[in-house]
């Protein structure tokens, strides 16, 4: 019992200290900020991708969190007009669901997907890896928003 607790304890510590890592660290040149940093670096993030489209100019980004079977791709184009979009399985939300949503249910592998204006969250299951999903994933949202 003691040995399982403690497992728990280490895992959610690897969590916390991967999120802290992630906000207080200034991605690009790797370097601890403060409040105001952290709140520059966020604008600066959703602007790049935001206006990337400028010279039409296509971008994909994905940031993947091994811990917790999450990933996220931030593109340039406009995923959704509502503020969030959450789809927990192929049959949720029939009257809100896109194509991309349905091509990404396709894959085998992915749980759940959740569209927000510029950025596509999706979760996979716990037995598929990411070098096996990403490919596919990728592959969906390019075809669904250069066509």
């Amino acid at each position: 019992m003691v040995k399982v607790l403690s497992n728990i304890v280490r895992r959610f510590q690897e969590v916390i200290d991967y999120y802290w890592k992630q906000i207080t660290t200034n991605m690009p040149l790797r370097m601890r900020v403060g409040r105001f940093g952290i709140w520059l670096v966020k604008v600066g993030r959703a602007l790049q991708v935001r206006y990337a489209n400028w010279n039409s100019e296509f971008r994909l980004e994905h940031k993947l969190i091994p811990i917790v079977n999450f990933g996220i791709f931030h593109v340039s184009d406009i995923v959704t007009d509502k503020e969030v979009l959450s789809f927990f399985s192929r049959n949720s939300q029939p009257s809100f669901r896109t194509p991309l949503v349905d091509a990404l249910f396709e894959i085998r592998g992915v749980a759940r997907v959740t569209l927000k204006p510029y950025r596509i969250e999706i979760e996979k299951a716990s037995v598929f890896t990411w070098q096996e999903l990403l490919p596919d994933i990728e592959r969906v949202i390019l075809e669904h928003l250069t066509a």
